[in-house]
């Protein structure tokens, strides 16, 4: 391998370099090493080249007049590739449009040379998406995109830093989740949090942290939120109001012993129970917020009780022939009504029978008041009549029993 060096300090001699040359070539160009006066079409150390048809030749010098390492940088300016050669015209690299190579020499024992070539640009870089993604991100072949993870969970659970951008749909009953600390993960941590359970889901704060200036949220049944760090707080966006629970009417026949609501079930505000009980009948409604309108239309000599289930819970039984306003607050299911005593100026009855009488009791549906005829007052104990009042006197069918006049 011939080196070219300077008989003063022994250091390797390159041809004296021209900065810069712009070329435009409409056939195959040769190219010179800018010496001995040569000042056309030189290698200089940077070429713009603008090829005005295509398949054209840019041919390199010999490889022998200069020393290994020689370089030069070719930059594709117009909208035709064309082709760098060796001095034989060997194929070194094709160099598309808008793109720039870096063209070296590494070895000069033949004319031709050995070249090696690296790409510069090609008008615009590409990342590694794969590298770049993280948190929140996804490689999908050259590009990054959103993503979001989708986790579930049915008992507590702290989240961690590494839950950025994350999604956590509960799944268990009543049940709670802890965030940490805002200062812990910084501004700009969120997380998404959904309540596919079937209980009210807490979400807890650590140190003396708040979230939309509270203590503690809490997402009831098909709800759901964005929590997001930000100065030394939590704040919550897109709230999602439940999609189950809305304002509708629920019919259900029952018979006697326990009867679960489903969710879809639970969400009916209004609700009326129908059928002949043959025993004591117990309704679970979900254990979440609402507010009900319970009637009991059921016939029979046996109760009809609400609850959520809760041990210790409060529970309503609600008399036949009544409706209530009641409300459920996770536990309790108990009467709207508040207050000891009250009044009204008029009350309408339904007419009734000595069965199923107009007016009776929590303890005993069979025995109260009802209409027996148009103008008469009738009596009943036990579902049967035991008085008739009308406007002209008492009458008792059953007799009287004990005592005297």
């Amino acid at each position: 391998m011939t080196t070219y060096v300077s008989p003063f300090t022994g250091q390797t001699i390159n041809p004296s370099q021209v900065g810069y040359e712009s070329l435009t070539i409409s056939a195959d160009t040769y190219l010179q090493w800018p010496i001995n006066g040569n000042t056309i079409n030189v290698v200089a150390n940077i070429i713009d080249v603008t090829a005005t048809t295509s398949n054209l030749r840019l041919i390199l010098p010999a490889a022998t007049e200069v020393s290994t390492g020689q370089t030069v940088l070719i930059r594709n300016l117009g909208s035709n590739s064309f082709t760098v050669t060796d001095n034989s015209l060997n194929t070194i690299i094709t160099i598309a449009s808008g793109v720039a190579e870096y063209i070296y020499l590494v070895d000069n024992t033949t004319i031709n040379g050995t070249w090696e070539s690296v790409q510069l640009g090609a008008g615009t870089s590409a990342a590694n998406a794969a590298t770049l993604a993280g948190y929140g991100l996804k490689a999908v072949n050259s590009t990054l995109n959103t993503a979001i993870n989708v986790s579930t969970l049915s008992s507590a659970y702290t989240f961690s830093a590494s839950d950025r951008a994350a999604m956590y749909v509960w799944t268990g009953g009543a049940g709670t989740v802890t965030l940490p600390t805002s200062a812990s993960v910084g501004n700009n941590w969120f997380v998404i949090v959904k309540n596919d359970g079937t209980g009210i889901l807490n979400i807890a704060l650590s140190g003396t942290d708040t979230i939309d200036g509270n203590s503690s949220a809490q997402l009831q049944i098909g709800e759901s939120f964005v929590i997001v760090s930000g100065n030394s707080a939590w704040y919550s966006y897109a709230y999602g109001r439940s999609s189950t629970f809305y304002f509708t009417q629920l019919v259900v026949n029952v018979t006697g012993g326990t009867v679960t609501l489903t969710n879809a079930q639970g969400s009916a505000i209004i609700q009326e129970y129908k059928g002949v009980l043959t025993s004591n009948c117990t309704v679970i409604v979900p254990p979440t917020v609402q507010l009900y309108s319970f009637s009991n239309l059921t016939t029979g000599a046996y109760s009809l009780t609400f609850s959520t289930g809760a041990v210790g819970g409060t529970t309503i039984t609600l008399g036949q022939n009544q409706t209530i306003i009641a409300i459920c607050d996770g536990t309790n299911v108990y009467n709207s009504q508040t207050a000891t005593s009250s009044s009204i100026s008029s009350l309408t009855l339904g007419n009734g029978s000595a069965a199923n009488p107009s007016l009776s009791f929590t303890g005993d549906a069979t025995t109260g008041l009802y209409l027996a005829a148009s103008h008469q007052l009738g009596l009943a104990v036990a579902g049967v009549n035991a008085g008739t009042l009308t406007s002209s006197g008492l009458l008792l069918p059953v007799g009287i029993n004990g005592g005297a006049f």
